[in-house]
């Protein structure tokens, strides 16, 4: 009979049999979000997912979408340095139309 395990120690398990990466690296990435993506960005994009070393990013505009993908070379590369090397090989934009809460609703 085995002793006690670390909840981590579940969870990366599930996360690993998903794809995705260990909870510590899906908690820098998320923290260290602004400074990786850039401020401008951040402000309209979120990370998603990371599946199979793919990075899902959702985006509130389609200039936003073609902006990721341009930068993916560079954003690419300040993930391995802050997040290890392989963690993510590419980085894919869906877009999400949020609603504008400043504009009044039409009746």
């Amino acid at each position: 009979m085995s002793g006690p395990r670390h909840v981590a120690d579940g969870l990366n398990r599930l996360l690993g049999s998903l794809g995705a990466p260990p909870a510590d690296v899906l908690a820098a990435l998320i923290e260290r979000w602004p400074r990786l993506a850039g401020e401008g960005l951040a402000e309209h994009s979120r990370p998603v997912r990371i599946v199979n070393r793919r990075l899902l990013v959702e985006v509130d505009d389609p200039a936003r979408a073609a902006q990721l993908r341009l930068g993916e070379g560079a954003l690419l590369e300040r993930l391995a340095a802050a997040l290890g090397e392989g963690r993510v090989r590419s980085v894919r934009a869906r877009v999400v139309r949020r609603p504008n809460r400043e504009r009044p609703r039409r009746r």
